[in-house]
């Protein structure tokens, strides 16, 4: 049997199990995405059948659905809505810098992992997963729902304090200079800026840039601006999901409800697989390793 042949039965199989698993959610009211991520801890590394082909393609197409689901989000909503949720919203992200980063550094220090264990552990409990919560909020149909707008301020200040929280976070672990990590913080606050001030005030120039009458050609401007914002962004060491977020809030009127339309089937394969991908990256023959307590030094996260 030949690689390519291989390829697509694995990638058929793993598409048409999924279709399986959000048939079943769906029937009980729940979202897929548990289902989804067991599903590909079935077909990872130590699972039932480990399709590496599903692994390769997975990765790639994971990224591309976290950034179609923030887009999506981001065509959602306008540039007004965004700067005034985010007014209103600013004691709430403080607060939730303060109640969920809180907990992951103290345990770092109670482990003896040090200071950088601390801003480690710290970052990994204060944010959350964009492309999980926009995921669930539209399963769920609570889009339309009053609380979501506050929900996406708070996801946003995290995804922009994220791109402060990173360069420092690299300095510290790979041991670089101040000097260094202010250079990487100072990029990704001007990256940030930049691309803000042309959401908020450029938008409608943005908006007649991607938008055609033919549909291909509409299709294929509109995700080639997503996954090059999106690249760019995380190239400058801010978040990728912040940079689709924020052309989906620059493109508005007619061609953001167009866009919606085109995007939504992409959007749910790609974020199918974006969750896939999560059980796929896991070794479930190293878990048992960690039942009984054996773990890796704690002073090696210093």
């Amino acid at each position: 049997m030949t690689d390519t042949a291989l390829a697509l039965i694995e990638l058929g199989a793993v598409l048409f199990v999924l279709g399986m698993l959000g048939r079943i959610a769906g029937r009980v009211g729940m979202s897929p995405i548990p289902l989804y991520l067991l599903g590909g801890l079935a077909f990872g590394q130590g699972g039932l059948v480990e399709l590496r082909a599903a692994y390769d393609f997975g990765h790639v197409a994971g990224e591309i659905g976290v950034v179609l689901l923030l887009l999506l989000l981001g065509l959602e909503y306008t540039a007004v809505e965004l700067v005034t949720g985010l007014r209103r919203s600013w004691p709430a992200g403080l607060m939730d810098i303060v109640v969920n980063a809180s907990p992951g550094a103290v345990v770092a220090l109670m482990l003896g992992w040090g200071l950088n264990g601390a801003i480690t552990m710290a970052g990994v409990t204060y944010i959350s997963s964009s492309g999980i919560v926009a995921k669930v909020l539209d399963d769920l149909g609570r889009l339309g729902n009053r609380e979501t707008p506050v929900i996406l301020s708070i996801l946003v200040f995290e995804d922009l304090a994220m791109a402060v929280y990173l360069p420092i976070l690299t300095t510290v672990l790979a041991g670089l200079s101040w000097v260094s990590g202010l250079r990487a913080l100072a990029v990704a606050l001007v990256t940030i800026t930049l691309v803000l001030v042309v959401a908020l005030r450029y938008g409608r120039y943005v908006s007649a840039i991607v938008d055609s009458a033919d549909r291909e050609v509409f299709l294929l401007t509109l995700l080639g601006a997503a996954l090059l914002v999106a690249g760019a962004s995380s190239a400058l060491s801010v978040s990728a999901a912040v940079g689709a977020f924020l052309l989906g809030i620059a493109i508005s009127g007619s061609t953001a409800r167009a866009a919606v339309k085109m995007l939504e089937p992409l959007r749910d394969l790609f974020a199918a697989i974006f969750f896939v991908a999560f059980g796929l990256s896991t070794d479930l023959r190293s878990l048992p390793r960690y039942w009984g307590g054996q773990s890796c030094s704690p002073r090696s996260v210093s």
